[in-house]
């Protein structure tokens, strides 16, 4: 090969390198161009869909988007306006499945409330009373769903008594109370259902009590009215009680300063959370001292307080027009909306409260709070609540107590339920065997405190027993006497 034709080749060569090189450059800026491009046209068409309303075509684009937290909020927005798409057509059930996935995006929790009370009030105009005051009840305090369950309930009496099921109808209409005109309908459907004239004899004997049942029961009333209340708490590891001149006591785990209690005077009532203590005073303010990183202690500004709980990162104060005051770990907004309530309790991180017709409310809402209904008291802990009936029967929302009888105070905890028997004796179901103390060295008890690992008793005299765990000298409480009168 001459000279001229080597020189042709190499610039061949050259400019070949110079054409590849530029390509390559080319790709890879094209592709880093993609790589950028690509996501933000794919969120502009998420978005383009949306405000289209074409859910179906945005939903899957969402899956393909990288940032996992953009990629939910997409989601939640995209059931969310097709939730209220649904709502705006009437199909509620399919809505409220849609709200309730879009969690805490805008108001999608109320709307699905919305759905839920809608379905109910279908059920209700569609005569299924029994899953219509079901759903309503479901529904806590929003709006009028617990005037409503009641008003299914009164329904499906008045459907019975017209249908000639005089005795169905009356055992409704006893649950219902002093619910609009229930008490007088069942006291004439008593005289229907016995033959006999006199409604308050027939009344008696429809509910198959004798006069000795209902002495027993006003017994039962009279020692549940002379027990102290609001005298002595558990939390995870202290132990906290009120003594006859106002002062409280405490001992166990002061990590926190829960134990720290030394200043408190004119108290009326005491409560613990897991590491804080509650002090109610006479005057109607809150003390609330120890781990407060939850806001658990903030009841400075409480006001007109009548009777207090916690739960364990919680406090709670029920005021005197018998609305609630709440503290604390989770979202108190429906629960600080009720009223009409008689008393209030707390454990683990549930609320329960017993209103005054004699209903039982939970937050968390729980099932089975029907069977509650017409309590003496109440405790609740995590998944369950626990009543005292008028008639010394202990009820609960998740077991079989009926072995109990006679019982006039209950305490629930994560570890067990105890009662407290018309004789001062201790009842206990435990959870777990391996947890399981023995109380039947005890009598004479007049108040009891179930916690998780340790369980505490009040005597007539005012002494504590402590059982269970002492691993912070939570079980130290000798030379204690607190108020029992």
């Amino acid at each position: 090969m001459d000279r001229f034709d080597q020189k042709n080749m190499r610039r061949r060569v050259a400019r070949t390198l110079l054409v590849s090189t530029l390509v390559f450059f080319l790709l890879l800026g094209g592709a880093f161009y993609l790589q950028r491009e690509i996501p933000l046209r794919r969120l502009a068409r998420i978005e383009a869909l949306l405000d289209a309303g074409d859910y179906a075509a945005a939903r899957p684009l969402t899956e393909r988007v990288d940032d996992e937290a953009l990629a939910e909020g997409f989601r939640a927005r995209c059931d969310y306006l097709e939730g209220v798409q649904l709502m705006d057509s009437g199909r509620w059930a399919e809505a409220r499945e849609l709200l309730a996935n879009a969690g805490s995006y805008a108001d999608a929790a109320e709307k699905a409330d919305a759905c839920a009370y809608a379905l109910a009030d279908e059920l209700f105009s569609s005569g299924e009373y029994d899953a219509a005051a079901e759903a309503f009840a479901s529904l806590g305090g929003y709006g009028d769903a617990a005037d409503r369950a009641l008003g299914c309930r009164y329904e499906k009496a008045l459907a019975l008594e017209e249908g000639g099921d005089a005795a169905g109808a009356a055992e409704i209409y006893e649950h219902l109370g002093s619910y609009r005109d229930s008490a007088v309908r069942l006291r004439r459907l008593a005289v229907v259902v016995t033959g006999i004239s006199d409604s308050e004899e027939a009344l008696e004997v429809l509910h198959g009590l004798s006069r000795e049942d209902r002495e027993k029961m006003l017994a039962l009333k009279t020692i549940r009215e002379s027990l102290p209340h609001g005298v002595l708490a558990v939390g995870f590891y202290h132990t906290v009680g009120l003594q006859a001149d106002g002062t409280v006591v405490a001992c166990g785990d002061n990590s926190f300063g829960q134990c720290g209690v030394d200043a408190l005077h004119d108290v009326s009532a005491v409560a613990a959370g897991a590491y804080h203590t509650v002090a109610l005073h006479t005057d109607g303010t809150v003390s609330a001292l120890g781990r407060n990183s939850e806001g658990e202690c903030n009841t400075a500004e409480w006001r007109n307080v009548t009777a207090i709980a916690a739960a364990d990162y919680a406090t709670f104060g029920l005021t005197r027009d018998g609305t609630l005051l709440c503290t604390g770990v989770n979202d108190y907004t429906e629960p600080s909306q009720w009223s009409g309530l008689g008393d209030v309790a707390g454990g683990s991180y549930n609320l329960a409260a017993l209103r005054e017709d004699g209903s039982v409310w939970s937050y968390p809402a729980l099932k089975g709070l029907d069977a509650l209904r017409g309590a003496e008291a109440i405790d609740v802990n995590t998944g369950y609540a626990v009543a005292v009936m008028a008639d010394g029967r202990v009820m609960s929302t998740a077991f079989d107590l009926s072995a109990w009888h006679d019982i006039v105070a209950v305490s629930a905890s994560g570890t067990a339920i105890l009662a407290l028997d018309a004789e001062g004796r201790i009842c206990a179901h435990f959870f777990r065997q391996s947890d399981a103390v023995d109380f039947s060295s005890v009598s004479g008890a007049v108040a009891i405190a179930a916690g998780g690992t340790h369980f505490a008793v009040v005597l007539s005299d005012g002494s504590v027993r402590v059982f269970g765990e002492n691993t912070h000298g939570e079980a130290e409480t000798g030379g204690w006497t607190l108020k029992v009168n």
